[in-house]
């Protein structure tokens, strides 16, 4: 089985044909989203939120393209008909996205991922839903090795090739070519060549490949390499384990991603070993079942104590459901490999993808459990805090603007009108993602007692600055024009007329420019020093959020809605503007 096959043309066009014949609908699918992504490129709309919705779907549509097609290929008869479920589901969620204006929510990316991993674990058992042989389930998998890393290697040598003859024909015939070439070259290259590529290098009749050849070096990756990982990974967390003991200490959060990254090791490891584990003259490979399982089970009971405490203390996320859902699946893997007298190592894959697309929705999914779970745990805080007449410690207020934070990026912070009285979206008044969060914040009031060096970090961490606009009134005499505008590090540029403001990267500074003509500079840093001296960051004076500047050709009036800092690289002293709205008013001088 060769990762790389010498094949003539002849034979590479007969290939390329055979390969569209068995996959046409996966590869009809990759041509039509390939051009599409270049089309988004090319009118530069590819970070809008209709295309973005559109090209997650196609992304999303290879792998169980290709899962159904492994699928419908079990039947003697004509089950073509089972794409169309496969489209119902990819319709569903594109209806089920959910977005505004700007950006796509974080749940529905969340889902994508899920649907995404659920999917490409598909293609590695869907062969074998119905049929097992330990011997061909593992040529197919080497199979689907073997293909990612030839269509990789394929694509990779004609993307640089392609990149390469741009450069020359760009420096030798002084021929300029946008920047956005060079993304469409890759995109044309992964989209098609490497989706043709991969799908070229599967055999139909996968159940008959029964012949072993388990190579070397595979043998001595296992040998010499992963099991001694998996040696050294146990040293290691028994030995935190044995410090738990002595020092009678609740187990960190992190250790949590180690125990699970040793489960996956492990599980990789029983695939890789299975077919020969009982012939192998290796006794290290003999052992590794069930020795490995053993050791493990200890430390799943102290991953569980490990997301347990997490979850006690600050409540359910998404990442600790994801945790608490890994640690019992590998609990239930280690149980069926120990008592299980067939151990299908299909259960590996097939199991973990029916579980990534269960978690993705209903009263038991992740977002559900972890909206609940966090409303819980503001209503909880809340309630202490407002027993202290809003007087708390640092720490807490913290964790409750934590919460606020994170029940706004899930467009959730309606869910605690019943424990505020009043629904924050509805009272604050702002289609500013950042403005919302921060003006319910600053309404609570909340006065902290911890020392100075506390109550500093906590003024760093709300770098944010806000008028208020609801009752704000723009007198536009002797301006020709009005505009609101958004500067951030993604939209760098916003044009009034012919007039265009950059937000200079990591600085206080915009710059103004006229066609290709340079202006000048506004140097919004006296601004922000008078900001940071203030002991609010909500319902500011446009006054103090107002910036003018004349240049030779125009007069600029700035005035600030809202302001966000950001530090430069990781230094809460110097920081610089990230992300503002603006009304922007126009004077220009040839026009009096």
């Amino acid at each position: 089985m060769k990762i790389i096959p010498s094949l003539s043309l002849g034979e590479i066009s007969f290939k390329v044909k055979e390969t569209f014949k068995r996959f046409p609908i996966t590869l009809i699918w990759a041509i039509v989203s390939t051009m599409f992504t270049l089309f988004a490129i090319e009118k530069d709309v590819f970070d809008s939120v209709f295309y973005g919705k559109i090209i997650l779907i196609f992304s999303l549509g290879f792998s169980w393209l290709i899962a159904t097609r492994f699928f419908v290929e079990q039947f003697k008869k004509n089950y073509t008909w089972v794409f169309l479920i496969t489209f119902s589901f990819l319709t569903l969620f594109y209806l089920s996205i959910g977005a505004n204006n700007s950006e796509i929510h974080q749940n529905s990316i969340i889902r994508f991922i899920l649907y995404f991993i659920a999917g490409h674990l598909l293609v590695m058992v869907t062969p074998f839903i119905f049929t097992w042989n330990k011997s061909a389930y593992f040529n197919y998998l080497k199979f689907v090795l073997i293909a990612i890393v030839r269509s990789l290697f394929f694509s990779l040598i004609l993307y640089l090739g392609f990149v390469l003859a741009l450069l020359a024909i760009k420096h030798l015939f002084n021929v300029d070519f946008k920047g956005e070439r060079f993304l469409q070259v890759f995109v044309l290259c992964v989209g098609i060549v490497n989706t043709w590529i991969y799908l070229s290098g599967f055999p139909k009749d996968i159940h008959n490949q029964l012949t072993i050849n388990y190579t070397k070096a595979l043998e001595v990756l296992v040998k010499y390499i992963l099991i001694p990982l998996v040696i050294l990974y146990l040293i290691i967390l028994y030995a935190y384990s044995l410090k738990i003991v002595i020092n009678w200490n609740l187990p960190k959060g992190w250790v949590s991603y180690l125990v699970i990254a040793l489960s996956f090791l492990g599980f990789i490891i029983q695939i890789l070993i299975n077919p020969i584990q009982k012939t192998t003259g290796s006794r290290i490979i003999k052992k590794f079942y069930p020795w490995f399982y053993y050791f493990l089970l200890p430390l799943i009971v102290l991953l569980f104590v490990a997301i347990f405490r997490r979850i006690n203390e600050y409540g359910v996320t998404e990442n600790r459901y994801f945790v608490f859902v890994f640690a019992c699946w590998i609990l239930a893997m280690s149980l069926y490999m120990l008592l299980s007298k067939r151990k299908k190592n299909k259960v590996f894959p097939l199991s973990l993808g029916i579980i990534a697309i269960l978690i993705s929705f209903g009263f038991w999914g992740t977002f559900s459990v972890s909206t609940k779970s966090q409303v819980k745990q503001f209503e909880k805080v809340y309630i202490d805090i407002k027993s202290d007449n809003f007087i708390t410690s640092f720490e807490k207020k913290n964790q409750l603007r934590s919460i606020i934070r994170y029940l706004n990026n899930k467009h959730e912070l309606h869910k605690i009108e019943n424990v505020l009285g009043f629904n924050p979206k509805t009272t604050f008044k702002t289609d500013s993602h950042w403005q919302l969060q921060n003006r319910l914040m600053d309404s609570l009031d909340i006065k902290v007692t911890n020392n100075s060096d506390n109550i500093n970090k906590l003024l760093y961490d709300d770098s944010y600055y806000s008028i208020d606009d609801l009752n704000l009134t723009i007198n536009t005499e002797n301006y020709n024009f009005l505009k609101r505008i958004v500067l951030n590090n993604y939209n760098k540029e916003n044009i009034i007329k012919e007039y265009h403001f950059y937000l200079s990267e990591k600085t206080n500074i915009i710059r103004v420019s006229k066609g290709n003509i340079v202006i000048g500079e506004i140097d919004c840093s006296e601004m922000i020093k008078k900001l940071k001296n203030l002991e609010t960051n909500y319902n500011i004076s446009p006054n103090l959020m107002t910036v003018k500047h004349s240049f030779k050709t125009v007069n600029v009036k700035l005035i600030f809605q809202s302001i966000n800092l950001s530090k430069i690289d990781d230094d809460a002293v110097k920081e610089y503007l990230s992300n503002a709205n603006i009304y922007v008013l126009i004077k220009e001088k040839d026009a009096e």
